[in-house]
């Protein structure tokens, strides 16, 4: 049995339902590695270990730190290397790379899986994996140079994002791996089942962590203002930052009809009452800025929502070029495009039901993480 560890201190009980619990949960339950994350205690119970995530094992190490550099994880993989036959981490850091470096010298054999989470934009923005013109990156650029080459399988999320990289990185093309995130749907569904269109509900849904600069949720709230809501609630589903508490009172006090329209449920961390909110709804919006893999998307495409989203880099791919969904680029533009679709049950029909087919056939974890295990075992 080989042993799989993801080594990522800053583990919530969230992160085992997101890629960081996902991916050695599954990979121990489709294909029987012996998976771990191995973590700092930050959450006073990880409650998903009984039911989402059952057979996966968490290891805490304790917090050693010299000034502000965390040695934690370099002491735990120079006595334990040996025992890991893959390590996965996450991002492009001077940790991560630190953390490899530490495995491959007391592991050679061990399989080094990095994956990269950055989008397309950003890769082309910073002309690469590591922004070179900037001095701060220096240490990076150098650890980057003698880690890379070290490296087994380094994975990133959208097509457009992979070809770059082969490209911007010729001579370590054959490290590359596509791999998007994905979906457990026979678990999803098992909670909430998928309904036809006429049991739906509606709703205009958007879920995230409400008032992070990122999700541009004061846009969405300016769209709402103009919208002729009529029959439909617009549902906002996440926890919300402490700043953000000030502007949803000023949008009421300057909106008093929307009180009973426009409804803030705060964090939800039940799964089965989350998808429930995806299957009831049929309109999925995000206003992101910047993402580097739409995973909410794909979520709300699973219950065949129609989705309409700001252009993020994994949009166009995750949406299939728009048959699956609309990108849009400025708030008129979601604005029109809201108003209209509320009226026209036909196409929030035909495009929800493209984006369930979609969403099934190309990102369910089961599939994505075979391909992960035949690669593996190649080695």
């Amino acid at each position: 049995m080989k042993h799989f560890v993801t080594l990522f201190e800053k583990t919530e009980n969230f992160h085992l339902i997101k890629d960081v619990g996902q991916i050695p949960y599954l990979m121990h339950h489709y294909f029987g590695y012996d998976s771990m994350i191995v973590t700092y205690k930050n959450s006073d119970s990880y409650s998903y270990l009984e039911d989402e995530v059952k057979g996966l094992k968490l290891k805490f190490i304790p917090k050693i730190k010299l000034e502000r550099y965390s040695l934690s994880a370099l002491i735990f993989l120079f006595f334990n290397a040996k025992k890991i036959d893959i390590l996965h981490l996450f991002h492009h850091r001077e940790k991560t790379y630190l953390n490899f470096l530490m495995y491959k010298w007391r592991n050679p054999n061990g399989i080094a899986f990095l994956k990269s989470d950055m989008g397309f934009d950003s890769l082309q923005k910073h002309n690469g994996l590591v922004p070179k013109k900037r001095p701060k990156y220096r240490v990076r650029q150098w650890l980057f140079d003698r880690v890379f080459p070290k490296l087994d399988i380094v994975s990133i999320e959208t097509e457009d994002a992979y070809n770059y990289l082969c490209t911007r990185y010729p001579e370590y093309a054959k490290k590359f791996f596509f791999m998007p995130n994905g979906i457990n749907f026979d678990r999803m569904y098992s909670l909430a089942p998928l309904r036809k269109f006429e049991e739906k509900e509606n709703i205009i849904l958007t879920v995230g962590r409400i008032g992070a600069p990122e999700k541009n949720n004061e846009m969405f709230l300016s769209v709402i203002e103009k919208l002729d809501l009529h029959d439909w609630k617009v549902i906002i589903v996440g926890p919300i930052e402490k700043h953000f508490e000030s502007i949803i009172e000023m949008f009421y006090q300057k909106n008093p009809h929307l009180k009973e329209k426009v409804v803030f449920t705060g964090a939800i961390y039940d799964r089965k009452t989350l998808f429930e909110w995806y299957a009831r709804s049929k309109i999925f919006c995000f206003t992101s800025i910047e993402e580097s893999f739409g995973f909410v998307l794909i979520e709300a495409m699973t219950y065949a929502d129609y989705v309409i989203t700001t252009s993020i880099s994994s949009a166009s791919e995750i949406t299939n070029f728009q048959q699956a969904g609309m990108i849009v680029k400025d708030e008129k533009t979601l604005t029109h495009n809201l108003n209209a679709l509320m009226q026209d049950a036909g196409q929030l029909q035909k495009v929800g039901e493209i984006a369930a087919k979609r969403a099934t056939e190309s990102y369910s974890w089961a599939t994505i993480l075979q391909s992960l295990h035949n690669l593996i075992t190649k080695f």
